[in-house]
């Protein structure tokens, strides 16, 4: 049986937000990249449908989703989302800088989140140690000065093949083309984002990282083997000192394993997704 897709937008405090939903079931709610808009999801919102409600939105800036972010919040926006849509608790998972979002949005309002799944992202306030530090500097920092330099020299071809090069290089070809249109449609919003020229919004009041620490969200921790080794290492030991967080490594993936490692990431979600529904001890082997 096909599914319904709903789509439309949500008014927010200066601006509008542009949402999508399908599927039936427990909900969950996806959050998109930085360099990327909802339709990073493609695959996940056509396969998932027949055993979640699935919604996924672009966030205020990206994709058809307008709006200064002066004074914004993203998790705010979120929950303007979810009020909209009439859903009480929801599964969170957020890619990247989607992660960090989904954070924000569990800690501060926690009864509201069945779930968490951070992809390749970590709290904000997650602290790197000097090694971590040290590593991110040998594996990406210099990539990042690159791109922007070909940014700032106006060549965009170059700097969207940069950005993919970091952030999706194992994304297979046919993939990676359509990524590439969905770079260019954010290329804008995404430099401004890099160079720390737009407005960052408002940051939550409250600790995130502490907060899911000492909370009992369900979290599932999604990295990629060919992601930066830094932010590995992050989420890892996020893990190690969160008692309800599981990390997992796929093999094949890099910072968007949902595309680079498609099956073994929707294994591993719809997985999280199935023992927590359920209510089965997590994570998994604690007693």
């Amino acid at each position: 049986m096909a599914l319904t897709r709903i789509e439309g937008t949500i008014p927010v405090p200066d601006g509008t937000i542009y949402f999508e939903r399908t599927g039936q079931g427990p909900a969950l709610v996806l959050i998109h990249s930085a360099f990327l808009d909802l339709r990073e999801w493609d695959p996940q919102f056509a396969a998932y449908g027949d055993r979640h409600t699935i919604v996924r939105y672009d966030v205020r800036g990206c994709g058809r989703s307008v709006g200064d972010r002066t004074n914004s919040s993203d998790s705010e926006d979120l929950e303007a989302v979810l009020d909209y849509l009439g859903l009480v608790e929801v599964f969170v998972l957020g890619n990247s800088d989607g992660a960090r979002i989904a954070c924000e949005f569990a800690a501060g309002l926690p009864d509201r989140v069945q779930g968490l799944v951070l992809v390749a992202g970590t709290p904000h306030d997650l602290e790197p140690t000097a090694e971590e530090e040290a590593r991110f500097m040998n594996a990406g920092a210099d990539r990042e000065r690159r791109l922007l330099a070909s940014a700032n020299a106006g060549r965009k071809a170059e700097a969207i093949e940069q950005i993919l090069d970091i952030w999706a290089p194992k994304v297979p070809p046919p993939e990676r083309e359509r990524l590439r249109a969905i770079t260019q449609d954010n290329y804008d919003h995404f430099i401004k984002f890099m160079s720390q020229s737009e407005p960052p919004g408002r940051r939550p009041g409250h600790p995130v990282a502490s907060a899911l620490r000492a909370g009992r969200v369900p979290i599932l921790a999604i990295a990629g083997a060919h992601d930066n080794p830094a932010l590995n290492m992050m989420m890892g030991r996020f893990a190690v000192e969160t008692p309800s967080a599981h990390y997992v490594e796929l093999a094949e993936g890099d910072h968007t394993p949902s595309l680079s490692a498609t099956r073994e990431f929707d294994h591993v979600v719809l997985d999280f997704l199935d023992r927590v529904e359920a209510g089965q001890t997590w994570p998994p082997g604690k007693r």
